[in-house]
């Protein structure tokens, strides 16, 4: 799956496995998590053009993404983080602080990949789809940064970012 497809307007995010048998109109490509921890499967699935979110599916658009050097390493692990927050229009704005802090870090844990960040439709939503080469190694990243991948002081900005109401981190197996 080519994650920063310039023709898929939209993603899906569904709750559960979703084998589109029939395949859809619109629907460039899906791929299925399971849950590393045995709780559940999710489908992210790619679209060009109007869809409509339904079955508790939520939409967003792609906004930005990033690759460490060496992104062509084996994909061990997606790390699927939802974000939310407390009003419209200040999605990129906390994006693009993930991004700063990111930067800001002198030597990255190695395991990172790639982030793929959503912005959902109504804009209360921050959807991140993170490559890593292992859950392994985004929980090694995660303990040494103390519940961020990174130590640096700009993830503080992240997380006491005005409006931000809650987040949620799963890691995952790519099935499909």
């Amino acid at each position: 799956m080519e994650l920063t497809r310039p023709d898929a307007d939209l993603v899906l995010l569904h709750p559960g496995h979703v084998p589109f048998d029939p395949r859809p109109a619109g629907l460039l490509d899906a791929r299925w998590l399971e849950r590393v921890d045995g709780g559940g499967a999710v489908t992210y699935s790619q679209w060009s053009g109007a869809v409509e979110a339904a079955d508790g599916a939520v939409a967003y658009r792609r906004y930005r993404s990033g690759a460490e050097v060496g992104a062509d390493r084996e994909v061990g692990c997606v790390v699927l983080v939802s974000v939310r927050l407390d009003r419209p229009g200040v999605a990129e704005e906390w994006v693009d602080l993930v991004f700063a802090a990111l930067a800001a870090e002198e030597r990255p844990h190695p395991g990172g990949i790639s982030a793929h960040f959503h912005v959902s439709l109504d804009g209360l939503r921050v959807l991140n789809y993170a490559e890593w080469t292992s859950a392994e190694a985004h929980e090694e990243a995660m303990a040494a940064g103390g519940g961020s991948v990174g130590r640096s002081a700009a993830w503080q900005r992240v997380h006491s970012f005005t409006g931000l109401t809650g987040s949620d981190v799963r890691r995952y197996r790519v099935r499909r």
